[in-house]
C-alpha cells in the first residue's frame, strides 16, 4: 500500500520556512488555491505527485518529507512573559524546527540505542513536597551524587541521565529554551538557544530540567518554580551562602567565573537567601542597568564547555558504523543536503584542502 501524504508535515514545513498559506500559494504561481492547500494540510485530500514536487521545491524539502507517518507535537504550555512578545510566525518557526529535530531523532534511534550512565530524571509532584522546589533540586544533586560546589558540565550530566540536549540558534533572544517530556519511544528532549552566553545557557538548561521533573501538567507558577529549581541546583544555598560576603559588583564578577552562573542570577540568589537586603538588591540591579550589564555582562565564563554530544554521536554512528552518506541521511529525513549539513555535524560536501604525504 502506498504511503499517504501527511498534511501536518506540510504545515510544519511551511511554518519552518515562515510562510503563511497565502505566501505559499503565491510561490506556487497558480498551481494551487488556498482552499486546496487548507484541505491538504488537514488531510482531507491527497495531492498528485506533480503537486508534491512543486510543494517540495517551494519549501526546499524533498518530496519524501511529506510521506512520513508521524505526528507533530503541540508546543509546551508556557507562562513566560517574554514569549508573549514573540511574533507567532517566529514562535512557529522555532517550534517547527524543534519538531523536525524530534522526528529525525525518532528515525535515527530506530538503529542505535542510548546507554545512560546516571539515574534518569524522577517525576516529582511538587504538591507532595509542600512545593519546596529547592528540596527537589537538592534531591536531584544527591540522586546524581554530585559533589559540593559548582556543577562542572551540566550538559554532560543531563545527557548521561538520558536527556538529549539539542542546541540551535532560535533567531531570537526571547526564548532561551523549552523541553518535551519522554513520549512515543523518545527520551526527554531539551532544546536550547545556542545564541546565548554559556552561563545563561546553563541556567536555561537547569530551568528545563526543573520542568521535566516537576511539571508533567502545566502550572501557573511553573516558570518561577523552574527558576527556583535552576538556582538551587546550580548554586546550592548551603554551599554558596558564605561566598557573598563582602558583596560588591567585583565580587559578583568573581563568583560568576566560579559558579558558572550570571551576575544577575547571583545577585538574585544573594537577595533570595537573605545575604542582600531589599535596598541593596535594588541598588545592584540599578547599577547593572546603568552600566549596561543587564544586556551584556562585563566578564564571560569562557572556560565553560556545555557542548551537547549525544546527537553528534548518533549522527557519527550512522555515518561511520552504519555507512550512511549525507545524501542518504537527507533522504531519511526528507531534507535537502544543504539543510542536513547546517543542522547536523556532518562532513561538508564542499571540497576541503588536506595535507598529503
Amino acid at each position: 500500500m502506498d504511503k499517504l501524504f501527511n498534511g501536518s508535515l506540510l504545515t510544519l514545513a511551511r511554518q519552518v520556512r515562515r510562510k503563511g498559506q497565502a505566501e505559499l500559494v503565491a510561490l506556487l504561481e497558480g498551481a494551487i488555491t488556498q482552499g486546496t492547500l487548507s484541505k491538504l494540510e488537514h488531510g482531507r485530500i491527497q495531492p498528485q505527485p506533480e503537486l508534491v514536487e512543486k510543494l517540495a521545491a517551494a519549501l526546499r524539502v524533498r518530496p519524501s518529507f511529506f510521506y512520513r507517518s508521524a505526528y507533530v507535537r503541540e508546543p509546551m504550555v508556557s507562562y513566560h512573559r517574554k514569549r508573549a512578545k514573540l511574533a507567532v510566525k517566529d514562535q512557529d518557526a522555532v517550534h517547527g524546527l524543534a519538531e523536525i529535530f524530534r522526528l529525525n531523532l525518532k528515525s535515527l534511534l530506530a538503529s542505535v540505542e542510548l546507554d545512560p550512565t546516571l539515574p534518569p530524571l524522577p517525576v516529582v509532584d511538587p504538591d507532595e513536597c509542600g512545593r519546596d522546589i529547592e528540596e527537589i533540586a537538592r534531591m536531584l544533586r544527591q540522586r546524581w551524587q554530585l559533589p559540593k560546589g559548582p556543577v562542572d558540565d551540566l550538559t554532560k550530566l543531563a545527557e548521561r541521565a538520558g536527556i538529549i540536549v539539542i542546541a540551535f540558534d532560535f533567531g531570537s533572544e526571547l526564548i532561551d529554551g523549552f523541553c518535551q517530556h519522554a513520549c512515543d519511544g523518545l527520551p526527554p528532549l531539551v532544546y536550547i538557544n545556542s545564541n546565548q552566553p554559556k552561563d545563561r545557557y546553563r541556567f536555561s538548561l537547569a530551568h528545563e530540567i526543573g520542568h521535566l521533573i516537576c511539571h508533567q501538567t502545566p502550572h501557573k507558577e511553573q516558570e518561577i518554580e523552574a527558576n527556583r529549581f535552576a538556582s538551587e541546583f546550580l548554586m546550592p544555598t548551603r554551599d554558596i551562602r558564605n561566598d557573598f560576603e563582602p558583596h560588591s559588583l567585583t565580587k559578583f564578577m568573581d563568583l560568576k567565573l566560579y559558579w558558572g552562573t550570571s551576575m544577575q542570577a547571583l545577585i538574585y540568589k544573594a537577595w533570595q537567601i537573605g545575604s542582600l537586603s531589599d535596598r541593596m538588591y535594588k541598588y545592584y540591579m540599578i547599577e547593572m542597568s546603568k552600566r549596561g550589564f543587564r544586556k551584556r555582562e562585563p566578564v564571560e565564563a569562557s572556560h565553560l564547555v556545555e557542548k551537547p554530544a549525544t546527537l553528534r554521536s548518533i549522527i557519527r554512528s550512522h555515518l561511520n558504523d552504519l555507512e550512511y552518506s549525507v545524501d542518504e541521511l537527507g533522504e531519511l529525513f526528507g531534507l535537502v543536503t544543504e539543510d542536513v549539513e547546517s543542522l547536523y555535524p556532518v562532513p561538508s560536501a564542499r571540497p576541503r584542502l588536506r595535507l598529503v604525504s
